[in-house]
């Protein structure tokens, strides 16, 4: 896998981002556009936001369930790596929940498949302390 060039971006690049983005202005519909109707998305931990998501909706009420379950949450993007198939999301969370605060790289692995996310798996560099956060 490589960094993309946004001058030559790989579609899965552009579509990564994309997702990003929506993410971050927390626009569900524009969420929905990237997703296939049967994604199946994953967060890796033991902890209430654990677990699979499937559909758009599925996702988009996860992604939001995330939001309001912290008291500030600011997320950076650190990278888009991509291959045919799919693509990595490497990105920063700073967030806060009462006088609790985490710092944490995380990983977004996307399969890809005709121009839309069918799966993706959310993964924390240091999984035990994400876990204690969310709980």
């Amino acid at each position: 896998m490589t960094d993309t060039n946004p001058a030559s971006e790989h579609p899965n690049a552009i579509l990564a981002r994309a997702l990003w983005q929506a993410t971050a202005d927390g626009d569900a519909e524009a969420i929905g556009r990237c997703l296939s109707d049967g994604v199946v998305w994953t967060s890796m931990g033991r902890n209430p936001l654990s677990g699979q998501h499937v559909g758009p909706e599925g996702v988009i009420e996860y992604l939001a369930d995330v939001g309001e379950a912290a008291d500030e949450l600011r997320s950076a993007l650190e990278g888009v790596y991509v291959n045919a198939t799919g693509a990595v999301v490497l990105y920063h969370v700073s967030a806060r929940r009462g006088a609790a605060r985490l710092e944490m790289d995380y990983l977004l692995l996307l399969r890809i498949e005709d121009g839309l996310v069918t799966r993706g798996l959310m993964v924390a560099v240091d999984q035990a302390r994400n876990d204690e956060f969310w709980d």
